[in-house]
């Protein structure tokens, strides 16, 4: 093995991870690792001037390119201010690793400048959080970070860097983290026990949310099951593309903080509510009845075993890979369903699609109605701008009270086109539509970024102009 300094390590496991940039602001604790940076020409350090610029840079960053970004901030005080932006990223589960430096060890106890126990601090936010202590333990831990930060569900992983790792020598291995063994199948009796309830449905709806995107080959999935059940579509959290938004059984997002009659009447009208990748129904306020008093069976498959029956109970869970789950499901529905289910189905189906066209009739209906209103109406601003984008943009959505008529206009089929904000904290897209960009430099990128939330990461553009990176800011 050969032997390096723990900084000189930490470079070259960066290297195997395949990592390309750094998103941060780093301090005086980072020092040894910047010193290592200097003859890393292939590492690109991208300084922010307010670590949730940063944060949000990584955040999307890692969801157009679905592999972990990585980050560096400054000791307690660097990690802290990255905890707004990043709080997103947390209840999202997008894979990323953040380091800090951190006082030598043999300090920490006299409590010196800056020291804090970060560890403690992030485990509130992250999957896994830890430090290294000693040089050899530079590439296990490294590894280990970047292993669960993409292992589904997936997540943000925090690592501490004590002063001491980065300056002594050790003989290291350095082996990248394997990925893709983690896309596990679901139980056979699982999905046998799914499709039973499904089959016999009358009144089916599907619930989706954050973990479908996250699922290559998912929203399509998620679509083919729509049509076989002849069941509607209704998104928790629309942030990515969890089934493209033109199909005709997708009928766009819902507030799950405040059920709105209309769809707890929905609720209750259905007899089997089959819930993909998402936080069943994540309410921030009680509500004068529980979304499910109807009693519906719920189905729920998911990557996240914390998630099933969380919060409610269930009839049939399915854990595993959320593609291959829906992938057999469907495949089981085949067989579970007689001719009768089938007919009705279509039934359902047909109805679904005159709802749907009445819906974007509706919304086309009330944009016109408001065109002339002065200032400009949420409506046209979204059918200007559907006018104004080109073909293959991607879009960054932090338009807050916009986004339901941005979302109404414009149409996001394939996945990898849309980063929008979840989690509730303000301030991510303006670094997100930074990081975007440096994922898919080959593509026109725009955010679209509601006045107040870009007050709080307004830095970006310091880093967009020194960094030349071209992407278009629409401020409504």
């Amino acid at each position: 093995m050969p032997r390096m300094t723990g900084k000189e390590a930490l470079v070259e496991m960066l290297r195997s991870e395949g990592v390309k940039f750094i998103f941060g602001n780093p301090g005086t604790t980072e020092l040894p690792f910047m010193n290592a940076l200097e003859n890393a020409e292939d590492l690109v350090y991208i300084n922010t001037l307010f670590e949730g610029v940063a944060a949000g840079m990584a955040d999307g960053y890692a969801r157009i390119t679905q592999k972990p970004s990585f980050m560096n901030f400054h000791i307690s005080v660097g990690v802290s201010n990255s905890i707004a932006v990043m709080y997103n990223s947390w209840r999202g589960g997008t894979p990323m690793v953040i380091t800090s430096g951190q006082a030598p060890i043999g300090l920490q106890l006299h409590n010196p400048t800056l020291y804090s126990n970060m560890v403690n601090v992030m485990r509130e936010y992250t999957k896994w959080a830890g430090e290294i202590t000693t040089a050899s333990d530079v590439p296990s831990i490294i590894r280990r970070a970047f292993k669960i930060a993409s292992t589904p569900p997936t997540g943000p992983v925090f690592v501490s860097l004590a002063w001491d790792s980065m300056n002594q020598e050790a003989d290291v291995d350095i082996v990248p983290s394997v990925d893709h063994y983690y896309r596990i199948l679901p139980d056979p009796q699982a999905i046998a026990q799914a499709s039973q309830y499904l089959a016999r449905a009358q009144n089916p709806i599907i619930l989706i949310g954050d973990r479908v995107s996250q699922s290559p080959g998912a929203p399509l999935e998620v679509a083919s099951i729509a049509e076989k059940l002849g069941a509607p579509v209704y998104a928790t959290s629309f942030s990515e593309v969890h089934i493209p938004s033109s199909h005709p059984h997708y009928m766009g997002t819902f507030d799950t903080s405040w059920l709105h009659r209309h769809m707890k009447r929905r609720f209750d009208e259905a007899d089997v509510v089959l819930a993909v990748g998402t936080e069943l129904m994540v309410q921030s306020m009680p509500t004068p009845e529980p979304p499910f008093s109807g009693k519906p069976k719920i189905i729920h498959v998911d990557c996240s075993d914390w998630d099933i029956q969380r919060s409610y109970p269930i009839s049939a869970g399915v854990l595993g890979d959320i593609q291959a789950s829906l992938n057999q499901l469907s495949v089981a529905l085949d067989d579970s369903m007689t001719g009768t289910d089938k007919l009705n189905s279509r039934a359902r189906c047909r109805t679904i699609t005159q709802t749907n066209k009445q819906k974007r009739e509706a919304f086309l209906s009330l944009a016109q109605e408001r065109w002339d209103h002065v200032p400009m109406s949420p409506e046209r601003f979204a059918m200007e701008l559907r006018s104004a984008l080109p073909a293959d943009v991607l879009i960054c959505d932090d338009s807050i009270t916009v986004r339901s008529a941005l979302l109404g206009a414009l149409d996001f089929d394939e996945p990898g086109t849309l980063v929008g904000g979840r989690g509730g904290s303000l301030g991510f897209g303006m670094g997100a539509t930074l990081g975007m960009k440096l994922a898919s430099p080959q593509r026109p990128v725009v955010g679209i970024i509601g006045d107040g939330t870009a007050m709080f990461t307004i830095q970006a553009l310091w880093t967009a102009a020194n960094y030349n990176i071209p992407v278009t800011y629409v401020m409504c």
